[in-house]
């Protein structure tokens, strides 16, 4: 992680060092030293891979000929679970709870591989008690008065010891409440006339529980949906999904005639299902 940062400051470094080089050279600069990708290699035989979460570098150097894609999974996990037990991840999060969370990694790894990356798995094994920091921005004046603030889902899943040493614990003041994000993003590639190739948009559900007593949830989507363009249409004509994928937890029973899901959330936040359409 070190090397990633250090790799990010030399390349504001040399960017600015140029600035009075010609307008070729700035261009051709700002190509050699942009953001490094997710993976490369080094001149000295190691291998650097990193992810970026809200601003902060997870990185990892190896020697081995290791999957690109199980580190980088490994380090979303890791970020995740930080979140999970911060409440928020920021710098400064990082920085008041760096006790919790050096006892998270260590838990996590075992001689570089993985053993727990589960939030509920893993709160047999944590001792320690987060320092609730407040989220970095408050949007709560964007949302509807009639849902909850942002700011609301920002809380550990663990009892935690807010900023004056007081304990807060979950069991005392938890509240019966989930919270449910759909995240969509939309992939356009356009000709150099300005008409679109092709668009395709990649969304999921996302929850984070606070329920007591880890109850099953049933989720009923659109009853007129249809995976897959040769899907059929015995539900009509209605909304189309190229691909969908589900969580683990997720029980798909009713869900070729019924068209519900039904699960037991996990700790921290979790990712219900994945749609490409």
């Amino acid at each position: 992680m070190d090397s990633t940062l250090g790799l990010g400051t030399g390349s504001k470094g040399l960017s600015s060092s140029q600035s009075g080089a010609s307008d070729g050279d700035s261009k051709e600069g700002s190509k050699r030293f942009g953001d490094a990708p997710p993976v490369f290699v080094m001149p000295d035989g190691y291998s650097y891979m990193h992810v970026k979460r809200n601003g902060l570098i997870f990185g990892c150097a190896t020697e081995k000929n290791v999957s690109p894609v199980v580190v980088i999974e490994l380090l979303s996990k890791i970020a995740k679970v930080f979140k999970d037990y911060c409440g928020t991840l920021s710098e400064e999060s990082i920085r008041k709870n760096f006790i919790l969370l050096y006892e998270l990694l260590d838990e996590m790894l075992d001689y570089g591989y993985p053993q727990v990356t589960q939030t509920e798995n893993l709160k047999a094994f944590v001792y320690n008690e987060p320092i609730v920091v407040a989220p970095v921005a408050d949007t709560g004046k964007m949302i509807n008065p009639k849902t909850a603030s942002a700011s609301a889902v920002h809380k550990p899943v663990i009892s935690s010891v807010d900023s004056d040493g007081r304990k807060t614990s979950l069991s005392a003041n938890q509240k019966n409440e989930i919270f449910v994000d759909i995240l969509e993003r939309l992939n356009v590639l356009f000709s150099n006339n300005g008409y679109v190739l092709n668009s395709t948009i990649d969304g999921c559900i996302q929850m984070k529980s606070y329920l007591a007593g880890n109850p099953q949830l049933r989720l009923a989507l659109n009853e007129d949906l249809i995976v897959g363009k040769n899907g059929g249409s015995s539900y009509g004509s209605g909304v189309t999904v190229d691909d969908i994928n589900f969580n683990d937890c997720v029980n798909l029973s009713e869900w070729e005639h019924g068209r519900t899901l039904s699960f037991f959330p996990p700790d921290g936040e979790f990712i219900v299902l994945n749609y490409r359409m």
